[in-house]
């Protein structure tokens, strides 16, 4: 019997022609990952901020103590109602979420005679394995959608009788935003509001 393999140059062809389907794949994939670190750290900062506007609608119209978010007590708000600090048994934002947080990181807290703000990143803004720049969007950044040098700010005081703001963006307590950098840059955590 006679015994019938494949030829080097069969081999050759098949090898080419994995690599081609590879070559088309894998941006693909690594697209769709982008899409979902996005996703995931948007929907993330929407439940922190529900928490709490929550908290702080609570606080409004409670004469006592009470509880709100993760099994918090009324005595941890600030004046204007809203949490000092987020984090909780070692989570980022375990005083107001039950589930997994470990892709935030806590970067910066900035106490100044105006303004109290903790600036925060995600799995899509996180400075070494965040989203990649997109190339094909103007400064290689997409307005409003995190990438690596982009973060969040969480304002938990604010004074009351000024304005304040960043980059033209009103900022009061218990705000919690993106600061969308243009371009490619590193993200500089040192921020300062203007108030006046």
């Amino acid at each position: 019997m006679k015994r019938q393999a494949f030829t080097m140059i069969e081999l050759i062809f098949v090898i080419i022609i994995i690599g081609v389907l590879a070559s088309i794949a894998v941006p693909k994939l690594s697209s769709m990952r982008d899409g979902a670190k996005k996703t995931a750290e948007i929907a993330t900062i929407s439940a922190v901020s529900t928490a709490l506007e929550s908290a702080n609608g609570e606080w409004s119209i409670n004469e006592g103590d009470f509880t709100w978010g993760n099994h918090q007590s009324s005595t941890l708000l600030n004046s204007l109602g809203y949490p000092d600090t987020l984090s909780k048994n070692g989570k980022v934002f375990g005083a107001v979420l039950k589930g997994k947080n470990s892709n935030f990181h806590k970067q910066n807290t900035i106490n100044a005679s105006d303004y109290n703000i903790s600036i925060f990143t995600g799995p899509a803004s996180d400075p070494q394995n965040g989203v990649r720049y997109d190339t094909k969007a103007p400064n290689s950044d997409i307005a409003n959608k995190p990438d690596r040098n982009d973060f969040w700010i969480y304002a938990f005081y604010t004074n009351p009788d000024k304005n304040c703001s960043y980059n033209g963006k009103d900022i009061t307590a218990g705000d919690f935003l993106l600061i969308d950098n243009n371009g490619t840059a590193p993200a500089n955590y040192n921020i300062s509001l203007t108030c006046n």
